[in-house]
């Protein structure tokens, strides 16, 4: 169990011990608000302290028109949360002897593990590419995407800058699957999700929409295939802050690395912000925050940890392409009881 044999990860409670009442109110009021302006089906909800739930919430529905009702434990499909389990797999195959961050990425002796870590490879992000639709539902061989990716003009030198790229945590996943000579999945099981008791978090197969516990999204999802190490798993929320507390609390992936200066990108509102590890480093009403936000057909997700407060918030949802980002700053704000101009 190399997780517990490296790094010693407690489990989180799993009661919430609550924010008050007068905190829950209005962040009960803001999350349904957003719901009916952006038409999300369901949602769920949690927020954690050090490890500890404060707030677990489920609301709405787990399908478009239907009747089951959204708990905290309802699994969605949790996309691009996904990448900092695949930080953690490599980092576990580092650990193991298996790889080395000095590495040069399957076929792309230009590029090593540690620049695709930092999202600094320069690989052309297959998600871009003339073609692709995560909405296919046939099954695609990650070989083959990866391919259509080292056929493209490379974005930059590698180590030269930061750009957020599928590519570099898909690479990734298939160096882990080579150096460790087992299927990715395997791994990812054996070094991850069971020492954790992650036993809601795994990779979001076809079969996912058709089961009780899962909800479903409001357009048809692609084919898991297509997000190979990048954004194939579904998760729940408890799972999910019991992984963030073993993450952000330095078990997984130490502190010093996490604060550590990673080359600048230019993120899609203009700010400046930092990639490394499947994540953006950003300021939440001036406080230092690590924040990821998930995206796959049917399904819209959002992760942030305010490193100062050590909280963490996660939010999971049934709706295509919402970005979950001025509802998480919202929430921040009622949590820390800080006045939200955007309010």
């Amino acid at each position: 169990m190399l997780v517990a044999a490296f790094f010693g990860v407690p489990c989180v409670p799993a009661a919430a011990t609550g924010l008050g009442p007068v905190r829950e109110v209005r962040i009960d009021r803001i999350v349904r608000y957003v719901m009916r302006d952006r038409a999300i089906p369901g949602l769920s909800l949690g927020i954690a302290r050090r490890g500890v739930p404060l707030y677990l919430r489920g609301y709405g529905v787990m399908r478009a028109g239907g009747r089951a009702r959204v708990s905290p434990r309802t699994i969605f499909a949790i996309g691009s949360l996904t990448k900092t389990f695949t930080a953690a797999a490599t980092l576990a195959a580092i650990r193991s002897g298996a790889l080395a961050f000095s590495s040069p990425l399957p076929d792309d002796a230009a590029a090593t593990v540690r620049e695709a870590l930092a999202m600094a490879a320069g690989l052309a992000d297959y998600a871009d590419l003339p073609g692709f639709s995560s909405a296919r539902s046939e099954p695609v061989s990650p070989f083959t995407l990866y391919a259509s990716a080292l056929r493209a003009p490379r974005s930059f030198a590698p180590g030269t800058r930061g750009a957020y790229s599928n590519s570099d945590y898909l690479a990734l996943a298939l160096a882990v699957q080579n150096a460790e000579r087992r299927p990715y999945e395997s791994f990812l099981q054996h070094a991850i999700l069971a020492p954790l008791h992650l036993d809601a978090t795994a990779v979001a197969w076809p079969a996912f929409s058709s089961s009780r516990t899962n909800a479903r999204g409001n357009v048809p999802a692609g084919s898991p295939t297509l997000g190979f190490g990048t954004a194939d798993l579904a998760s729940n929320v408890p799972d999910l802050l019991r992984w963030y507390a073993a993450f952000f609390g330095g078990r997984i992936v130490s502190r010093k690395r996490l604060a550590a200066t990673l080359p600048p990108v230019t993120l899609p509102d203009g700010g400046e912000s930092a990639f490394g590890d499947g994540l953006v480093a950003a300021h939440i009403f001036g406080r230092s925050a690590w924040l990821v936000r998930g995206y796959v057909a049917g399904y819209s997700s959002i992760a942030v940890h305010l490193r100062r407060e050590d909280i963490d918030l996660v939010i999971l949802t049934n709706a295509d392409r919402v970005d979950l980002t001025p509802l998480a700053r919202s929430i921040v704000a009622r949590v820390l009881d800080i006045h939200d101009p955007l309010q």
